[in-house]
């Protein structure tokens, strides 16, 4: 119950917006409220005399409505909430227009309950909501009003929608106009119309039980809110309504053993969850993922950001330098987020999704200190990063970038389809899942997804140049932080290592010559279209480097000829220097090029592009 007790102080920490649209245009929604899409707004006064009705926009629709434990959870069953509903429920002339079975129910359940409530003493915008419906004219008002048509028997048009919904499925609501209403009267956003309604419904609660929130005891909820993702979802975090399954039979004699939840804190905290889920969560691939502090300070979005949103803000950096590198990288995150160093700041993480459409289970929660939370932040922007050409950004490219999670995902797992990297949504958030304790809880980077990652990179021909440099590069970093995971650092720097005599890093080297070599020579039209043949073989390379290198040496040789002079010497004396490199008996070894070679390779690049571009500067 811990995420339920921390998501209850959220609650109480942000009471302030309760009701109220924040920054962001979110709503932290009172409790035993929902929200529904209305399509009709009906216009009275407080006397409950109709004065105008209007369509509304989707734009506009979301409305927020009082519910009780049933139709908050309501599915066939004829349940009606207490307020604003569906013309079914709140226009006593319906079954005039429409034929339903069990019509009459409908409006007896939804009358007879607003009366309990303006019985009780209530707003008196609900009373006028009340006096107007009790009259029984609102289809009549609405087809006079040019709202609702009716086909040629008199019974509403079943062709017609409003907003995409059926006339005869529509929600309506309510606004107040008259003498001495301040504002617009929108009832639906009236502080004082929520509050009236939650004393009255907490007023009708009889029995009491142990709240395992609190430890306390208070009444209880048998029937948990749903909603928590967005609008649509009915999955719910807390059930137990298979009383013949094996629920809970068998360890418990009935559900509220299993687990019983006070009506309040269950429906603060899940309130809660549903506004942080809809301001502030990564909600993509079917999965929702939020991170907040509990005091609803801004936290850093590590799941959509690279270091570029941190580091890149008047720094100057030293790319070749892990260390400086890494110390520009704790100063950036660690100064923006400096509050967070405080022994009693916390942070949580807690990811929520469906396996079937109506149980919604936490799939990832951690509560921490903000200290570590930031040790952690920096510690992945500082082990797991590259230079990344690929990058749009001027601030950004070619500057050391910590990839994002989605990206590393789809350079391990992706498949190009018009230009752009996909991957199945499923497996997208099973390898997300697999990598966020990476990044909260600093564990190493599964070894698979490291070596999917170089499985793609070494088949160039499989994807664009755009794709297959992003996916080289992202692969770079994740074998910089396999290295630095394992306090191996001797590659954290990016830059060229002349000095390394490792048969797979010196292979990516000649391997990055071959290609500038030949890319040289070919006219701009050709370099958009055409593949050098180190590309073509840079697959075949990997599994049998000695004899494929022959074979892309003797290919190189008519391009050689077209070559400066300057240039020839140039890239001879590079190649030289690589074979001269190679420990003895390590060029004519058999056997597989490992992931180094394309560290080699990528570096090697990077100096050659360098020296072109400053020779001609």
């Amino acid at each position: 119950m811990n995420w339920l007790q921390i998501l209850q102080k959220t609650y109480d920490k942000s009471r302030t917006l309760v009701g109220c649209v924040d920054k962001k245009g979110c709503i932290l929604l009172p409790i035993a409220h929902s929200t529904q899409n209305a399509q009709i707004e009906i216009v009275i006064n407080l006397k409950g005399e109709f004065i105008s009705a209007r369509k509304v926009e989707k734009a506009e629709a979301v409305t927020i409505i009082p519910v009780t434990e049933d139709s908050g959870t309501r599915s066939s069953d004829i349940v009606a909430h207490p307020l604003f509903d569906k013309l079914s429920y709140i226009a006593g002339d319906y079954p005039n227009y429409f034929v339903k079975k069990k019509i009459d129910e409908y409006f007896e359940t939804y009358i007879n309950q607003l009366k309990m409530w303006v019985d009780s003493g209530c707003h008196e915008y609900v009373k006028a909501v009340y006096d107007y419906v009790n009259k029984k004219t609102m289809v009549k008002d609405l087809v006079a009003n040019g709202i609702l048509l009716l086909d040629e028997r008199g019974k509403l048009d079943s062709r017609t929608k409003i907003e995409g919904i059926a006339q005869a499925d529509a929600f309506v609501r309510f606004r107040i106009q008259d003498e001495g209403v301040p504002g617009t009267g929108e009832i639906w956003r009236e502080l004082a119309v929520y509050d009236d309604y939650i004393k009255y419904y907490l007023s009708q609660f009889k029995t009491s039980g142990l709240d395992y929130i609190t430890g306390t005891n208070m009444p209880c909820s048998e029937k948990q809110p749903s909603k928590i993702r967005h609008s649509g979802d009915k999955a719910k975090l807390i059930s137990a309504n298979d009383s013949s399954g094996f629920t809970y039979r068998g360890r418990f004699a009935s559900k509220e053993e299993a687990v019983s939840v006070g009506y309040v804190p269950s429906q603060e905290a899940h309130n809660a969850l549903r506004w942080l889920i809809e301001r502030q969560g990564y909600r993509k691939y079917g999965m929702s993922i939020v991170t907040w502090d509990p005091e609803d300070k801004e936290v850093p979005d590590w799941i959509n950001a690279d270091n570029s949103d941190y580091v890149y803000e008047g720094m100057t950096l030293t790319p070749d330098l892990a260390e400086s590198y890494a110390e520009q990288v704790k100063k950036a995150i660690r100064g923006r987020y400096s509050e967070f160093d405080n022994p009693s700041e916390e942070i949580v993480v807690m990811g929520v999704d469906a396996a079937t459409p109506g149980r919604l289970s936490v799939t990832y929660f951690q509560h921490m200190r903000g200290s570590s939370f930031l040790d952690a932040m920096v510690h992945w922007y500082s082990t797991c990063y590259w230079k990344m050409g690929y990058i749009k950004s001027e601030i950004a490219r070619n500057k050391p970038i910590t990839p994002r999670p989605e990206d590393i995902v789809l350079a391990a797992y992706g498949v190009e389809r018009n230009g752009f990297l996909t991957v199945d949504d499923k497996l997208m958030q099973d390898a997300l899942y697999r990598l966020i304790p990476c990044i909260i809880e600093r564990k190493k980077m599964p070894l698979d997804i490291i070596r999917a990652a170089v499985d793609n990179a070494s088949r160039p021909l499989a994807f664009s140049q755009y794709n297959r440099r992003k996916i080289l590069e992202i692969t770079c970093a994740l074998i910089n932080k396999k290295y630095q995971d394992r306090g191996r650092k001797e590659f954290g720097s990016m830059a060229l290592d002349r000095s390394c005599d490792k048969r797979d890093y010196l292979y990516g080297r000649l391997l990055a010559v071959a290609h500038k070599m030949e890319y040289d020579t070919f006219s701009e039209e050709e370099r958009g279209r055409r593949e050098t043949n180190a590309e073509r073989y840079r697959s075949m390379m990997i599994k049998n480097p000695t004899k494929i290198w022959l074979i892309i040496d003797e290919k190189l040789s008519p391009y050689k000829k077209k070559l400066k002079a300057g240039l020839q010497i140039k890239y001879q004396k590079e190649m030289q220097e690589i074979y001269d490199t190679f420990k003895l008996d390590d060029y004519s070894k058999k056997g597989r090029l490992g992931e180094l070679f394309l560290i080699g390779y990528n570096c090697e690049l990077s100096e050659l592009w360098k020296s072109t571009t400053t020779n001609e500067e």
